[in-house]
């Protein structure tokens, strides 16, 4: 009669590494695909974050007067360059009448930087106008 074997056979042993092994790669590979994504995601949040803040800086930048310039942002610096998309038009007023200013269409080509490395680049339209005629008191 044979006796009743107990443990594990070197073949079951050399098997059971194997399984493990491949389920280790499995989870490596896995592991390092979410650590990418989470390195692509944090970097595309961060420009959104640089975006909106330079968006906030050029809310109060008129085109027509400032075509080009810099402002600080921080550590950072926003940089634009505006071109016209269309001629400069008189004003008309909701009624159809002259009103005070000439506007114009114009695109802002914006980078924000450090120092000499470029963070992020976009594109904004933005109106830009100028005061041509003076407001008349009536007597």
């Amino acid at each position: 009669m044979r006796r009743r074997q107990r443990g594990f056979s070197l073949l079951e042993a050399i098997v059971a590494l194997v399984i493990f092994s491949m389920v280790a790669m499995v989870l490596y590979g896995w592991q390092s695909t979410n650590l990418h994504a989470l390195q692509r995601a944090e970097a595309h949040a961060r420009e959104n974050r640089l975006t909106r803040s330079a968006l906030g800086v050029l809310a109060h930048v008129n085109p027509m007067k400032t075509p080009s310039g810099e402002r600080p942002l921080g550590r950072y610096t926003v940089h634009w360059t505006a071109k016209p998309v269309q001629p400069v038009k008189p004003g008309v007023t909701a009624v159809g009448l002259p009103d005070l200013f000439e506007i114009g269409l114009y695109v802002l080509d914006v980078q924000v930087s450090d120092g000499d490395r470029t963070l992020t680049t976009f594109q904004l339209r933005r109106v830009g106008y100028r005061q041509v005629h003076a407001l008349s008191s009536a007597p």
